[in-house]
C-alpha cells in the first residue's frame, strides 16, 4: 500500500480556550482507528488538549485526567466513539503493549480512538499504526497560555466531514477581518465560521446556493456539501 501524502495545518493558538477549540474542531474529524500522536515538552497542555478533544468526542471532560501513572485511560460514552489516552512516557519495552491492551488500538483494530502522550516510547509500536489512521500534533509553548499547534495528517482526510472547521482555524495568520456576506456584521478573523457571522449565517447563505438565488462568489467546499440544515 502506498504512503499517504500529508497535509500540515498550523495554528497559533493565543489562549488556552483558542486551542481547546482547535481540539473540539479536530473531535468530529477522527473516526474509529484513528491513532493521534502527541508530541509536545513537559507542561505543554497534551492533556488539557485530549480533555477538550474527549468533550468533542461526547464525553464528560470532567472525567479526563493524566494517565502517567496508570499509563492508560478510557472515556466510553454510549452512542459516541470510545476514547483511549495513553501515556507511554513510562514504557519500557515494545512488550508492555499487548499488557496495556493497546496493540488493537494501534493497529486499527479496536473500535476507538486513540491519543497517545511521549508516542516516542512506543518504539515498534509505532510501525503497527496504519499511515492512513496517523495523525501527529505537536504543541510548542509561545507564552503562558499560548501554543502554537503543529497538524500533520493524511491529505485524504481533507474529503472527511467537518475538516473544514480545522482547515479554516488553521488559516487564522492569513484571513482579516471582514463583514459578514449575510448579515454584514463584523467578523473576526478567529471566528470559526469566517467569513461568515455565525453557523446560522453560514447555513442562510448556503440555502440561498440550494434555492438557486446565489450567485456563488467563494469555492465551495466539502463541508458545505457534507453539512446539512438540521
Amino acid at each position: 500500500m502506498p504512503e499517504p501524502v500529508w497535509t500540515t495545518l498550523s495554528v497559533a493558538a493565543a489562549s488556552e480556550a483558542e486551542t481547546a477549540r482547535f481540539a473540539q474542531a479536530l473531535a468530529p474529524v477522527l473516526g474509529v482507528g484513528d491513532v493521534l500522536l502527541l508530541d509536545g515538552t513537559l507542561g505543554a497542555g497534551k492533556t488539557t488538549f485530549v480533555r477538550s478533544l474527549a468533550e468533542g468526542l461526547g464525553h464528560d471532560a470532567r472525567l479526563v485526567s493524566s494517565p502517567t501513572f496508570v499509563l492508560v485511560n478510557r472515556y466510553a460514552t454510549p452512542g459516541q466513539i470510545t476514547l483511549l489516552h495513553a501515556d507511554a512516557y513510562r514504557l519500557t519495552d515494545g512488550d508492555e503493549l499487548d499488557t496495556l491492551g493497546l496493540s488493537g488500538a494501534l493497529a486499527g483494530h479496536d473500535d476507538v480512538v486513540l491519543a497517545v502522550e511521549w508516542p516516542e516510547r512506543l518504539g515498534g509500536g509505532l510501525a503497527l499504526i496504519p499511515p492512513a489512521h496517523l495523525a501527529q500534533l505537536r504543541l510548542e509553548h509561545t507564552g503562558v497560555e499560548s501554543r502554537q499547534l503543529t497538524l500533520v495528517v493524511p491529505s485524504a482526510w481533507g474529503r472527511r466531514p467537518g475538516f473544514g472547521a480545522i482547515a479554516m482555524l488553521a488559516g487564522n495568520a492569513q484571513r482579516p477581518a471582514t463583514r459578514c456576506p449575510v448579515t454584514g456584521d463584523a467578523v473576526a478573523p478567529d471566528n470559526p465560521w469566517w467569513p461568515f457571522a455565525s453557523e446560522r449565517a453560514r447555513l442562510v447563505d448556503l440555502g440561498k446556493w440550494l434555492s438557486g438565488s446565489y450567485v456563488i462568489s467563494r469555492e465551495l467546499t466539502q463541508d458545505d456539501m457534507d453539512e446539512g440544515p438540521g
